[in-house]
């Protein structure tokens, strides 16, 4: 008998969402239905989604949670995967599904500051200021080559940090990346107030990179991903 395929699943999205209890108990029974894992967080603005189970019962619950939260214009960091990335099912209310003391909109993204990986890495061979959003955990077990550590240990930490920093002129070129793309969304905006004019961001973040670009010599060390795997 062949061994069933099992998929991991990660999305977010900003937008306006109501009743977020009527949401969070329609999403729970969806899933638990389908032996979907993983963990769900609602907020007032958006969700931010990281779930893993069959490769069918994946497909069901996207395009269930696309119909249901009437998404449109989602990136998805998808992989096949050896084992359950996670042992239990949580959908969870929260204030923000990234915590930095504010709400953002979806009309505050700005599509063109995403890039992808070939223009990421001529960002890096440029000698660009390169930011890397995540904590010191995650930075020291590996980040991309001349990035700058911003020494986090709580993500509410993060203007702060950067206001601190001796970075060039603002009108310069400045490169930021997360694991997955979300932390990215509120750090530019982060960025913008501070006054800085020209931030791209890593399309789909270190996950959608490393799928790319396995074999970069720009990436160095490991990557601590949401559900607890290392990816190289």
């Amino acid at each position: 008998m062949s061994k069933e395929v099992i998929n991991v699943l990660s999305f977010y999205k900003f937008i306006k969402l109501q009743s977020l209890e009527i949401l969070k108990k329609e999403i729970y029974r969806f899933m638990s239905q389908r032996y979907v894992h993983g963990t769900i967080i609602l907020s007032p603005e958006g969700v931010n989604i990281n779930i893993c189970g069959s490769r069918d019962k994946i497909e069901e619950s996207k395009r269930f949670l696309l119909r249901r939260l009437k998404i449109h214009k989602v990136f998805f960091n998808e992989d096949t995967i050896n084992e359950i990335a996670f042992t239990k099912l949580k959908v969870k209310i929260k204030n923000e599904i990234i915590k930095l003391g504010f709400h953002l909109q979806q009309n505050q993204i700005l599509d063109d500051e995403h890039i992808d990986s070939s223009k990421w890495d001529k960002l890096i061979s440029g000698g660009r200021v390169i930011i890397d959003t995540r904590n010191k955990f995650e930075y020291l077990m590996g980040s991309f080559k001349n990035s700058i550590n911003l020494d986090l240990y709580n993500f509410s930490d993060l203007e702060n940090k950067i206001d601190k920093l001796s970075l060039p002129a603002k009108s310069k070129d400045i490169g930021i990346f997360c694991t997955g793309g979300i932390r990215c969304e509120k750090a530019s905006l982060v960025l913008r107030k501070l006054g800085y004019k020209k931030i791209y961001q890593l399309h789909g973040g270190i996950i959608n990179y490393l799928r790319e670009k396995p074999s970069s010599t720009n990436w160095q060390g490991e990557c601590f991903v949401f559900d607890d795997r290392i990816t190289y």
